[in-house]
């Protein structure tokens, strides 16, 4: 079938919208119409070359919800029509990882990177050149195992569901599975774009009695608040772990690191107080090292990573629309803009800028 798409050809170059083929689903796999997409850091982090592409010309995008059209061969668990949110990590069902509750870490499929287990795309350009993909929701449609769908109640608008997949399961996951935040304690955040407004709002459903929103743009205070925070550190005119220190009298019991970089992450380690727990949420740059003192480890103090918030995307996801459902989860207020396919690169301006919580695709 032919369908548009958003191709990435080179880092630090504009994202291509263009017609492209689709291959059918084969065994195993179902072809999705994407109903919502959302703009996240992780793809930007590729397009700025703060992570590297594994292969190129890439079809991009991970964040995402839609319905079913079709299924392959052998698929049971979807039909069309179904309605679905795509998950970031495949759930194989089967390996050391997926049987012990970790699903989020599955090692139990082995494809190469841009690649279907059987070796080949679904994606193509119109003149045959192929186009490599993962989950492909920069597009009008794609094509993806079932292992990375979680079908979801048909009752539930399916646009605003695009960034549990993501943004909602990365942060308020790393809240409540990885670090396990108990209620009454405090909690600082440094990075408030998508995922940091979900670690946030994860932290006030666990019930934290203190939560400080720290950035260099002051621009994203507003939405910190109506996530949760309850206090702001504007990193660019104060030290944030003084800030930290002197608003927690001694330091947080939880911090988490949302943007990525060494420096910050040691921030929010010296941040924390005595047993408390420091999280890495941000996506790593390439070769990164971060280098943090001994003494502190004595005093029960730990640097713990989350990889894309502990998920189980099969449990998780339809507690997150539960709780939507009861006005617990903000969703809506996460999509602050809408845009068509054809401005991705301006969808990344938003998130650069500062001025949106989540730019919202709709293909």
């Amino acid at each position: 079938m032919r369908t548009k798409a958003a191709i990435f050809y080179a880092p630090k170059q504009p994202i291509s919208v263009e017609e492209v083929d689709l291959r059918g689903p084969m065994v195993g796999e179902v072809l999705v119409r994407v109903a919502a997409t959302g703009a996240c850091h992780s793809d930007y982090h590729v397009v700025d070359g703060h992570s590297k592409a594994a292969i190129t010309p890439l079809v991009m995008g991970h964040e995402a919800s839609g319905v079913v059209e079709e299924v392959g061969q052998g698929v049971t668990w979807f039909k069309p029509g179904d309605h679905v949110v795509f998950a970031i990590r495949p759930m194989c069902g089967k390996c050391k990882y997926c049987t012990t509750a970790r699903p989020n870490l599955c090692n139990g499929i082995k494809a190469k990177p841009g690649h279907m287990v059987d070796g080949t795309t679904r994606f193509s350009k119109p003149d045959g050149t192929t186009l490599y993909h993962g989950l492909a929701t920069f597009s009008q449609h794609t094509v993806v195992p079932e292992w990375s769908l979680v079908k979801v109640r048909p009752d539930v608008p399916i646009d605003r569901l695009a960034s549990i997949g993501c943004a909602v399961v990365t942060g308020v996951g790393a809240v409540v599975n990885t670090a396990e935040v108990k209620a009454g304690s405090t909690v600082a955040v440094w990075g408030c774009g998508g995922v940091g407004l979900n670690v946030i709002q994860g932290a006030a459903i666990a019930g934290a009695s203190r939560i400080i929103a720290i950035d260099v743009a002051a621009s994203k205070f507003d939405f910190a608040k109506k996530f949760g925070a309850t206090d702001t550190v504007d990193a660019s005119k104060n030290d944030p772990v003084k800030a930290v220190v002197d608003l927690t009298d001694g330091g947080a019991d939880y911090t988490f690191e949302v943007i990525g970089k060494p420096q910050t992450v040691r921030q929010a380690f010296e941040a924390t107080c005595l047993g408390g727990t420091a999280c890495m949420v941000g996506v790593p740059p390439e070769g990164g090292e971060v280098s943090i003192p001994m003494r502190p480890l004595f005093s029960d103090r730990r640097l713990i990573g989350s990889s894309a918030g502990t998920g189980r995307p099969r449990v998780d996801f339809p507690w997150y629309i539960e709780m939507y459902r009861q006005g617990r989860l903000k969703l809506d207020e996460l999509q602050s803009r809408i845009r068509p396919l054809s401005e991705i690169n301006e969808a990344f301006q938003d998130m650069l800028s500062g001025d949106v919580a989540r730019t919202i695709i709709k293909p």
